[in-house]
Order: structure tokens, then C-alpha cells, then sequence
């Protein structure tokens, strides 16, 4: 099992995570990843040249995808809270399995090899936001020892709990 870069024939199965986690979602009754919010992958040619989106690529099958920045403008300016560590940091997004399979443990692997990821670049932490009503990927968080830090506001307006892990 390895964390990759993605690539171009990547898309599909990408977009196929994406439209399951919004299935997910909304059959939980949460508005996350739904409508305009629902992930897409407009700019898929910028996150790959700019080597930020990854996936979870187990035996030549992807079945999990993240997207890792080293820096995001809503963690800088619309949190109502406090981050517990100095940067530099990076901020995990869209993390997502195909629904086939989940409850096999790709959503803890992706977020412990983006974890590895980051301490092999010299990062001081890694940064997260879920849904008030997540309780799963909460739940997830907490056992990987993330630390609930306050509420950023997505885009200014979006709430989410924010989490934090000092590596």
C-alpha cells in the first residue's frame, strides 16, 4: 500500500470517491460535499503540477485520495480559535474512499501516510476540518490523536471543526 501522486488516470476513480462521499454525506443529512460544495476536479492539471493531490494505491487499485496543501488561506484567517503549533503545517482536504471500500481502514491509512508525508518535509503539524455533524471522521480524528482547536470558516461562511496533530 503506498501514497502516490495522483495522475491523469487517476480522474475517474477520484471523481467515482467524490460522488460516493457525497452520497455518504447527504444520506447522513449533512449539507458537506454537497451541491457547489460537492468536490470536483476543475483545476485536477494544477493540483497534480503542483504535487498536491494523492491516492492510497493498494496493490494497483486507488481506493482513497486526499488532497495536501502547505498552506491554506481560510486556516490563516478564519479561524475562531487557536492552532496549537507554529508552522510550517499541512492542511489535509477532500479525503475520501470509494464506498466499496470503506470500513477497511483506508481513511486511517491515507491520513497516517499524509502524516509521513509531512515529517518527511520537515512539517510541524498537520491540519484538518470536517462537518459539525461528522461525527465519523470526528471520530477518526480523535484517534489519531488530533486536537480539536475551534471553528474555521470555510470561503468565510461554511463552518467546520477544525482539528490539529503536532507531529
Amino acid at each position: 500500500m503506498e501514497l502516490r501522486l495522483a495522475r491523469e488516470d487517476d480522474r475517474e476513480i477520484i471523481l467515482q470517491i467524490y460522488d460516493d462521499g457525497s452520497k455518504k454525506l447527504k444520506a447522513l443529512g449533512l449539507d458537506q460535499w454537497q451541491g457547489k460544495d460537492k468536490p470536483n476536479l476543475d483545476n485536477f492539471e494544477k493540483l497534480i503540477a503542483n504535487k498536491n493531490i494523492f491516492v492510497l494505491d493498494d496493490g494497483g487499485k486507488v481506493v482513497s485520495s486526499v488532497i495536501i496543501y502547505d498552506y491554506d488561506i481560510d486556516y490563516e484567517n478564519n479561524l475562531d480559535g487557536r492552532w496549537q503549533s507554529p508552522k510550517p503545517y499541512v492542511a489535509l482536504h477532500r479525503i475520501g474512499t470509494l464506498e466499496s471500500q470503506c470500513k477497511k481502514g483506508y481513511g486511517r491509512k491515507i491520513i497516517e501516510l499524509a502524516e509521513s508525508y509531512a515529517r518527511e518535509n520537515h512539517f510541524k503539524s498537520v491540519r484538518i476540518d470536517t462537518h459539525r455533524g461528522n461525527k465519523t471522521m470526528q471520530g477518526l480524528f480523535k484517534s489519531l490523536n488530533y486536537k480539536y482547536v475551534g471553528l474555521v470558516y470555510l470561503s468565510g461562511k461554511n463552518e467546520r471543526f477544525a482539528f490539529e496533530k503536532e507531529l
